[in-house]
């Protein structure tokens, strides 16, 4: 099975024991091998990463740019180098502007994806290419959607059709 994340990297009120904990339990539940694509962002994609590199499963690092370790602090970069070194890569063309990069990166890991994981809060992306989007591409297009509502500590599947 393939699974994919997009989801918050920072944001006040985020456990992320709690975040790591629901990602363990839903890989629990999946009895196939399990294939994650994530671009290592800082927060939920790299604890997403973490998980899945943890659980023995293969992940795929999707590079939103060429010059995005840029958009990392000190410590995110440290562990983005670490989990990148574990992972296989696709880097993805730059787009006009960096976050257009990154919607294109969110879109490629749907795409590729039987399940996506979105560690989200369910408000509107406040950038282009955040996990809002992310989730309503994947409603458009019939993409099931786990959404971790890291704030509300709740987890609900969403079947798109």
């Amino acid at each position: 099975m393939r699974i994919g994340i997009s989801g918050h990297q920072e944001r006040d009120g985020i456990d992320w024991v709690w975040v790591r904990e629901e990602i363990d339990a839903a890989l629990h539940r999946i009895s196939q091998p399990v294939h994650g694509y994530s671009s290592l962002a800082a927060g939920s994609d790299q604890v997403f990463a973490q998980a899945l590199l943890d659980s023995g499963a293969n992940v795929t690092a999707v590079i939103p740019t060429s010059d995005y370790e840029r958009f990392f602090k000190p410590e995110a970069l440290k562990i983005y180098r670490q989990l990148l070194a574990k992972c296989q890569k696709v880097e993805l063309q730059s787009a006009e502007t960096s976050e257009q990069s990154f919607l294109n990166a969110g879109i490629f890991i749907a795409r590729h994806s039987d399940l996506l994981m979105a560690v989200w809060d369910g408000k509107p992306a406040e950038g282009l290419g955040g996990t809002g989007d992310i989730v309503k591409y994947c409603s458009d297009h019939s993409i099931p959607v786990l959404i971790i509502n890291p704030i509300q500590k709740t987890v609900k599947r969403e079947m798109y059709a």
